[in-house]
């Protein structure tokens, strides 16, 4: 099964992603134009490729569920999809463009949504240390995701807790 993880920035997408690679789970790496944080690690957290190498792997088809948000593109490789789909539980933190797409080719995927304050998420970013801008823009994006999810968690709560609901979707869904 495929596990999409859905929800803005600050919503702890990749926290909890990271928790499930350690339930048994594998972590399918997107693909970003962005520059890592001090804290990302290339091949880990995204791979970090330049917007040319981007372009041409778009264009001659290799991703599926491409975005751009706030400036920068975001992907999947395809073939990461046809390789885990049919034999390993993964997870993948995606947003709503890469829902619709990643259903319309992989339909039994499971989207959930970690639902967030816009409160929460500006607590949550700020800690980060992003840069103001980058905050004001993730910020000024901010919209109801609930239509694309299969299942919606409070993310509000405190990452412990949100997990646990997350963990118990994974459960029940095998």
């Amino acid at each position: 099964m495929i596990y999409l993880l859905l929800g803005h920035s600050g919503s702890g997408k990749s926290t909890i992603a990271s928790a499930l690679l350690s339930r048994g789970l594998n972590k399918i790496t997107t693909y970003t134009t962005r520059a890592p944080r001090t804290s990302e690690i290339n091949g880990i957290d995204y791979n970090f490729i330049s917007l040319d190498e981007f372009k041409k792997m778009e264009d001659s088809g290799e991703f599926i569920g491409t975005t751009n948000y706030v400036g920068n593109f975001y992907s999947t490789l395809k073939k990461d999809f046809e390789e885990n789909y049919y034999s390993k539980d993964c997870v993948i933190v995606v947003d709503k463009e890469g829902v619709v797409e990643i259903k319309k080719e992989f339909p039994k995927a499971i989207c959930i949504y970690l639902r967030c304050s816009k409160e929460v998420l500006e607590e949550r970013i700020k800690k980060r240390d992003d840069d103001y801008n980058d905050i004001k823009k993730r910020l000024s994006v901010l919209e109801d995701l609930t239509s694309y999810a299969d299942y919606i968690v409070n993310a509000d709560r405190d990452i412990d807790t949100v997990f646990e609901d997350v963990l118990e979707i994974v459960k029940n869904t095998k």
